[in-house]
């Protein structure tokens, strides 16, 4: 049997297309405050939406401290445990040997931008080679620590949970939500941290302000020239004093976080991958790093560049193929590559660089190809600046829509305490209208406007002229999950961002 994940985000009609799609026959139900709208419908309402057109469905299994529908199929989880008290040992054990390392061992489902998700099927193989690759740069010792936050829905979610953890016996601290993330690292101060760029420019975003306002500005030091107790305060501050190492991926990150916490004695670096190959293809590390690139690929694993520009992968880690698909699987598997549809480049000591998506490659006008990525990351480098997105298809000149951080408006305009800021994006908007101000005192702000417009125009200066952010847009609210602009690993939804927003973009090209 295999296991399905879904996430905690899905509507009904994506709960429904994949318990169907993937065959399952059991589903296992938790508890989802999102879920709670409507009590008499508990304890899960996505569910109960679509429960009657789940043909295939036997049996839900609810956890103990969850409510529970009156419905033939649902069954408690203490029952579901004592339903098989009666199974022989012996009959588990031989139902394991019978395991091949090529069968299908969980279908993780991609949170596409069109159509339906598909279904990655990983083998045991694939898992057991992945978490191998790491032991030539990674050593933990049992008992140390690490942070989940993953939902296990992603394949790095599985990966690290389910298979490093195990492998390793780390002790696992489970986070309610990634909002929640750095604090429990600042108490737990783990050996492992991973995350997102998301997490980490939050984090950038604090560590720069302290140097600047309490070293820089007084003294005249620049981070190198930091003390040796400085650097471990700041390590301290953020929870990283521990910490042996900390993997950043799912999207670009800008170079100067990697940079900064570097410096600093914190281990951060970059990896590449994706759910078709088991989450990790290529990665930096201690004994090979270079800034800027997403490192060499794991032992055992070939990667390449085609002649447009296209990312292939070979090795153990690849999927067996997209669950009952097998035009997207013949698309997406050629000869024993997987082609990723990513576009980058590998220089000469083997390094890889992404430059952007296949898809998401926009084309000026006047016939330019431009990487948003990389563009989107550098603007994302302005400490008040939450989400950047560039526009640039089929027109003439870029421009761009901008969000900004509401936590560090508190701190940089209002001048609160970082420490007394809190993490939900709710409770930072209440605690700024209790001082006295709101959002869009400083979205209409033309101040604020003409601060961010010469920072942009200095970044501009690392691009061609084509590149350039020509004209930005300071929006009245960050991109959300919940308006279907971010996954829920936070990477931008572009055609929703273009669907929503379209009336500010229009405004742009006037």
């Amino acid at each position: 049997s295999e296991s399905v994940g879904i996430y905690h985000t899905s509507s009904s009609e994506e709960v429904e297309w994949i318990v169907e799609n993937s065959d399952s026959k059991i589903i296992f139900v938790g508890n989802n405050p999102s879920d709670n709208d409507e009590p008499e419908k508990m304890p899960n309402h996505r569910l109960f939406n679509v429960l009657p057109k789940l043909k295939k469905l036997e049996l839900v299994v609810v956890m103990d401290d969850v409510d529970q529908l009156e419905d033939e199929k649902f069954m408690s989880w203490s029952d579901f445990i004592k339903s098989g008290e009666s199974i022989d040992d012996a009959v588990v054990m031989e139902r394991n040997e019978t395991t091949k390392e090529d069968g299908t061992s969980c279908l993780i489902y991609t949170s596409g931008t069109t159509g339906n998700p598909k279904g990655v099927e990983l083998t045991h193989n694939n898992w057991q080679y992945e978490v191998s690759r790491t032991d030539y740069f990674l050593d933990y010792k049992q008992g140390d620590k690490y942070v989940s936050w993953l939902p296990l829905a992603h394949v790095f979610g599985q990966l690290v949970d389910n298979h490093v953890w195990v492998k390793d016996a780390l002790h696992m601290h489970v986070v309610n939500t990634p909002l929640e993330v750095v604090d429990v690292a600042k108490e737990v101060k783990p050996h492992l941290f991973i995350g997102v760029p998301r997490i980490y420019e939050k984090i950038y975003s604090n560590i720069k302000a302290a140097i600047e306002s309490k070293v820089i500005l007084k003294v005249g030091l620049k981070v190198p020239l930091l003390s040796g107790l400085l650097k471990k305060k700041l390590r301290d501050a953020v929870g990283f004093s521990n910490c042996q190492y900390a993997a950043t991926g799912a999207a670009p990150i800008n170079p100067e976080i990697l940079m900064l916490f570097q410096s600093l004695g914190i281990p951060l670096y970059e990896g590449y991958g994706m759910t078709e190959n088991t989450g990790v293809a290529t990665v930096n590390h201690p004994k090979g790093n270079k800034v800027g690139t997403v490192g060499k690929a794991l032992y055992g694993t070939e990667v390449k560049v085609d002649d447009e520009g296209e990312i292939l992968i070979k090795g153990s880690n690849v999927m067996k193929g997209y669950y009952k698909n097998e035009q997207s699987s013949s698309v997406a598997l050629n000869n024993g590559w997987l082609y990723t549809g990513d576009v980058g480049k590998i220089d000469s000591d083997g390094y890889l660089t992404i430059t952007g998506r296949k898809k998401e490659i926009y084309v000026s006008s006047a016939g330019k190809n431009i990487a948003p990525l990389v563009i989107e990351e550098t603007i994302k480098s302005i400490s008040i600046v939450s989400q950047c997105f560039l526009v640039g298809d089929n027109k003439n000149y870029c421009t761009a829509l901008i969000t900004l951080d509401v936590g560090s408006i508190l701190r940089d305009k209002v001048g609160l305490n970082p420490n007394d800021i809190p993490k939900e994006p709710i409770d930072q908007l209440s605690l700024m209208e209790e001082k006295g101000h709101r959002l869009s005192d400083f979205t209409e702000s033309p101040k604020l406007k003409s601060e961010l417009q010469s920072e942009i125009e200095l970044l501009n200066k690392k691009f061609s002229n084509p590149e350039q952010v020509k004209k930005f847009a300071i929006l009245p609210r960050d991109f959300t999950i919940d308006d279907g602009e971010l996954t829920p690993t936070l990477k931008i939804r572009r055609k929703q961002i273009n669907e929503n927003w379209s009336s500010v973009i229009e405004t742009l090209y006037d």
